[in-house]
């Protein structure tokens, strides 16, 4: 009897799960909602950070959970307000879509702004701090990261040359300021969640999507669209972002070493993003240095940006329709931080969303 004991006391240890000696803080569990799975930033880096490396960067003491945000049921622009009342925790929130409510935070990635992953990096260090204080300010937020999944390009369903050729064109956006840009060249926007793309192109209901060229090619858009352009129309720039009460009760000694995974999350992304670009235009093209994707024959259209075009879209539509979103606080915003960098105008920008022959 003392022996069968002994081996049921024996079994239940092994299948208990550890817990903390007196006195050690037990872990912290923490849930994340990630970016989506068709861009492949979430199998290829959220996942494996969260669930792998925060764990050994902090010793155990935190032990996250991650879902990715086409399966957590919670719409993008519904990330900010619930991450403020501490229903999420962490999230990877796409800036563009999230800033229904809050415009100014889509300035970092307002289409035609960044024309060159080189100038994008400029803008993200340029505009870092100011998002920050913004999450921090009006959302008790803390800003952990700032990652680039894909620069977003324009398929379409018949033959093009340049952006100019969506005029008449009916174009799926992911967001207002994207739809701005298509209406100021002539297409007929319309937001559309990215999964009902492939049919909707299919069927003829719209000719032309904005989407990555790789989160395209997962969701079957080379089967339906003849041409995909290189023009970086935007970048879908995200922010990691953690409630703030959830970060002050993290224990002092996991916070360090977690930020500075993140800053090395965040540059591993970036570095990486270029070439999961190119893969997503050898995929669509058929390429035989295809590698993630599944290969099409789509033609590549190696257009860039007429600088002339980009600071004119920029100078007359879309700062201007950005400022009647964001409100006239954001012209003195922009003058502070972007305006003497971007040289787009002789003066500042006023609340209109006008040029002033003052100085900056």
């Amino acid at each position: 009897m003392r022996i069968l004991a002994f081996a049921v006391l024996a079994l239940i240890l092994a299948i208990t799960p550890s817990l903390p000696l007196p006195g050690e803080e037990p872990p912290f569990p923490l849930k994340v909602v990630g970016f989506y799975t068709h861009a492949g930033m979430y199998a290829d880096f959220e996942e494996p950070f969260w669930t792998r490396q925060v764990p050994m960067l902090t010793g155990g003491r935190v032990q996250p959970s991650i879902v990715p945000l086409d399966r957590a049921g919670v719409r993008e622009a519904d990330l900010l307000p619930l991450l403020r009342l501490g229903v999420l925790q962490v999230a990877t929130v796409p800036l563009a879509n999230a800033a229904g409510d809050d415009p100014e935070l889509s300035i970092v990635d307002l289409p035609a702004l960044n024309p060159d992953a080189a100038t994008l990096r400029r803008s993200l260090a340029q505009w870092r701090g100011h998002l920050a204080r913004v999450m921090e300010e009006r959302y008790g937020l803390r800003l952990m990261a700032l990652l680039i999944p894909t620069t977003q390009v324009l398929f379409c369903r018949e033959p093009f040359a340049r952006l100019a050729d969506v005029m008449g064109r009916r174009v799926r956006v992911g967001s207002v300021a994207q739809g701005e840009l298509v209406e100021a060249m002539g297409g007929t926007a319309l937001v559309m969640p990215l999964p009902e793309v492939v049919a909707a192109m299919a069927s003829r209901r719209i000719d032309c999507a904005v989407t990555g060229a790789m989160p395209g090619n997962r969701i079957g858009l080379h089967e339906v669209a003849t041409h995909v352009s290189r023009l970086p129309m935007s970048w879908f720039v995200s922010a990691v972002a953690m409630n703030g009460a959830v970060w002050r009760s993290l224990p002092e000694s996991a916070q360090q070493p977690l930020q500075r995974g993140l800053a090395r999350l965040e540059r591993h992304v970036m570095e990486t993003a270029e070439a999961a670009i190119e893969d997503g235009f050898a995929c669509n093209a058929g390429r035989s240095d295809c590698k993630d994707g599944r290969r099409g024959q789509m033609v590549v259209v190696a257009e860039e940006w007429d600088e002339t075009l980009r600071r004119r879209l920029l100078d007359r539509v879309l700062l201007p329709r950005w400022l009647d979103r964001c409100g006239a606080d954001c012209a003195a915003v922009w003058n502070r931080i972007a305006a003497p960098s971007q040289n787009l105008w002789a003066g500042c920008l006023t609340p209109a969303g006008s040029r002033s022959d003052r100085p900056c």
